[in-house]
């Protein structure tokens, strides 16, 4: 691993927080799978894991890649990375690097990579077109790359809609701004692309609604539960309006025909042509 500094994520790095992001894996597996599939990523190949954090993914392309392939995880988190080393290494035959490093600042190799996949990354990276450059140069001639990103996060919607759906969204939108962050990065991911030698081969949409009782139902759930006191923390978001969030999610739970819609999104498959 590199000498960087080491970065805390937003919602920390405690078993919590594995436990949550493990679910959240299984539960978006089924469109990665898809996305490596249509990516043609397969055995002998080297392929990157950009932002793995615990390595749930990492593990899943150690198993494409088999032996003889290679894969190698980019994460700001020592802890995260710690994990998924033990884990991706777990029952796998390929090579598994672990690179501790910022997004923006990696250095992998040059073209030495067949396959690259990243989701929710690039619209929490202050310079994403930087990133994009990196793995320009990390990709070899033909190589593909998969990215998974957000369109429009303050398109979030649930119904029947309630007085803390704006709250909410502005509370959240204020967070990622103080970060400089973009919530909208997958509207720009692929003119970006395209300046750093890549051909565009699909955008597709990744929208998906869920109801009460449903597995996917976890998913905001949790994540709102978690992170939304970090908001209040933050000072985007009061705790009163935190509470009154929390009351009406309740009751959206018990509502007859109450559903989600997650924020938009957009999967990019594009190959490295020069």
């Amino acid at each position: 691993m590199t000498d960087t500094i080491d970065h805390e994520y937003v919602l920390g790095t405690q078993s919590d927080e594995l436990d949550r992001l493990q679910m959240q894996h299984e539960l978006w597996a089924d469109a990665a799978r898809a996305q490596w599939r249509i990516g043609g990523f397969g055995s002998g190949q080297t392929l990157i894991d950009l932002g793995c954090g615990p390595g749930f993914a990492t593990r899943e392309l150690a198993g494409i890649a088999g032996a003889g392939g290679k894969v190698i995880g980019v994460d700001v988190s020592k802890r995260f990375l710690e994990h998924a080393k033990v884990y991706a290494n777990d029952g796998n035959d390929a090579g598994v690097e672990m690179i501790h490093a910022d997004a923006q600042d990696v250095s992998i190799g040059e073209g030495i990579a067949d396959g690259l996949y990243s989701r929710w990354v690039l619209s929490f990276t202050p310079e994403p077109e930087r990133v994009i450059g990196h793995i320009s140069r990390a990709m070899k001639p033909g190589g593909t790359v998969v990215i998974q990103d957000y369109v429009s996060w303050a398109s979030l919607l649930w119904a029947p809609m309630n007085e803390t759906l704006g709250v909410l969204r502005r509370s959240i939108m204020s967070m990622y701004e103080a970060q400089n962050a973009d919530s909208s990065v997958g509207q720009k991911l692929p003119s970006m692309l395209v300046r750093h030698g890549f051909e565009i081969r699909e955008v597709r949409p990744l929208h998906r609604i869920a109801r009460p009782g449903e597995p996917l139902w976890k998913w905001p759930t949790v994540f709102f539960r978690t992170f939304l006191p970090k908001v209040v923390e933050a000072g985007h978001m009061t705790q009163s309006e935190f509470e009154r969030w929390d009351a009406e999610w309740r009751e959206l739970e018990r509502t007859p025909g109450a559903f989600f819609m997650t924020p938009p999104q957009v999967e990019i498959i594009a190959d490295k042509t020069r």
